[in-house]
């Protein structure tokens, strides 16, 4: 997926013919085509809308469209801006905790809708990752507990999986890669340093190798534990070419 400059599936195919980050996508929707809405910007969302699914990326830091499968929505704050009942799936890559969030993920979703979620661990004694450690630092995962789903009510026992997978990652996607990722003491002007490491390491193919363990937890909503509430704030589509 050239044009997006995200994160991209390696060639290292299971034994069912899918991709660890095919069978990762798969898994967080219940392998069945869905209306998904995806809070952030990141490569399963782009992976699900090539499989067919219907995919909306949200949040507070959208400002532009990467896919042209994808609908995109700026939100404020934890309200999302959607009718009650509106997906099959909300994926959150890193489950917010908070009561409120969790309501909303609850009052957007279908009835026996999944919540899921992911955490990524990575393989740091890649030449190139350890330079990169280097540059940007280390933002530790931190796993959503599973009492997290359970706490509020909303959501039935958690069921979790775990998939080890290679991705590719062009410039873009490497630097996206590590925005994300760069410890917060570490300030922007590293980003610059992280160029080199690509031109050192990936100038000649293009690409830099990158595996990692995708630890998933999806649970099921229980709408019938949701107290009803306000009409959601207005969206804001972004439509940019």
């Amino acid at each position: 997926m050239n044009q997006t400059g995200v994160l991209r599936a390696g060639p290292d195919a299971s034994a069912q013919g899918r991709t660890g980050a095919e069978r990762t996508a798969a898994w967080m929707v219940g392998d069945t085509l869905s209306c998904v809405l995806h809070l952030g910007d990141s490569s399963i969302a782009y992976l699900l809308a090539d499989q067919g699914h219907e995919v909306v990326v949200a949040g507070d830091d959208v400002t532009s469209t990467r896919h042209n499968d994808i609908q995109y929505v700026r939100t404020r704050g934890d309200r999302l801006p959607f009718a009650p009942d509106s997906f099959d799936v909300v994926i959150v890559p890193e489950l917010r905790d908070s009561p409120s969030a969790l309501a909303e993920y609850a009052r957007v979703l279908q009835p026996d809708g999944l919540l899921s979620t992911v955490t990524r661990t990575y393989d740091d004694t890649i030449p190139w990752m350890r330079k990169l450690r280097e540059i940007i630092g280390d933002r530790a995962p931190r796993h959503t507990p599973a009492d997290t789903f359970t706490a509020s009510g909303l959501f039935a026992e958690p069921e979790s999986d775990e998939f080890g997978t290679w991705e590719q990652l062009d410039l873009p996607g490497l630097m996206r890669f590590a925005e994300q990722s760069k410890h917060p003491s570490v300030d922007a002007e590293a980003l610059v340093r992280v160029r080199e490491l690509f031109n050192s390491y990936g100038g000649h193919s293009g690409t830099l190798r990158l595996r990692h363990q995708t630890h998933c937890l999806r649970a099921h909503v229980l709408k019938e534990n949701l107290t009803r509430e306000a009409a959601p704030p207005d969206a804001t589509l972004i439509e940019l070419g």
